[in-house]
């Protein structure tokens, strides 16, 4: 965002990046500058994006703004909408022996403590081991600066964060188990669901 810039819709900035759903236009396609006409615009399209809360179901979040954008008829213009792939949020637990154990390995890794930092986003992958170990703690660690531009056709990973990453992931499974072999309540399996499940990908708390 530009400093002056008005914001379309309700809320704070913060409201609309963390606790607060949003609509985004993510694509659009018109008639192109080169190929340009003095005509009547036959059509145009849009490609949406929509956040919801968490554990909102996905299908009634997108059934919501679908119902919304058919009862639109901008200047009379009638409207077709076509639903696309609806995948789940996912809320993380904190607190836990693998959380503890990931803030111990983070700081270890780039010499401070790591800060919390709230972020709406799609990970889809999540939501398989959390639905199938609603109990286990569900970590995932990357490699990725404030300035990586994570997924766009020019994203870079700097050696230092990589080398990092690696570090914490090493010292993460060091503590994780130095923690079981104490005899840490959370961390011994019980039954179905105990555990953690790691992967890589993007670690939320970053330093």
């Amino acid at each position: 965002m530009y400093d002056g810039l008005p914001l379309q819709g309700t809320g704070t900035l913060g409201e609309r990046l963390w606790s607060g759903p949003a609509v985004s236009v993510v694509g659009l396609d018109a008639p192109a500058v080169d190929d340009a006409s003095s005509s009547v615009v036959p059509y145009a399209r849009a490609r949406l994006d929509l956040r919801f809360h968490p554990r909102q179901d996905p299908i009634e979040a997108q059934d919501a703004l679908v119902r919304h954008l058919r009862a639109q008829r901008p200047f009379g213009v009638p409207l077709t909408v076509v639903p696309g792939a609806a995948g789940p949020g996912f809320e993380t637990r904190t607190g836990g022996p693998a959380y503890r154990a990931a803030l111990t390995a983070l700081k270890e890794a780039w010499g401070t403590a790591a800060t919390p930092v709230a972020s709406g986003g799609s990970m889809p992958l999540v939501r398989a081991p959390a639905a199938a170990a609603p109990q286990a703690e569900v970590l995932l660690f990357g490699a990725q600066d404030s300035m990586c531009k994570a997924h766009a056709p020019n994203e870079r990973v700097l050696l230092s964060e990589l080398r990092g990453t690696v570090v914490a992931m090493a010292a993460f499974v060091r503590e994780y188990a130095a923690d079981y072999r104490a005899g840490g309540q959370q961390v011994r399996p019980r039954g179905p669901g105990r555990g953690v499940a790691v992967g890589c990908g993007g670690h939320r708390v970053r330093p």
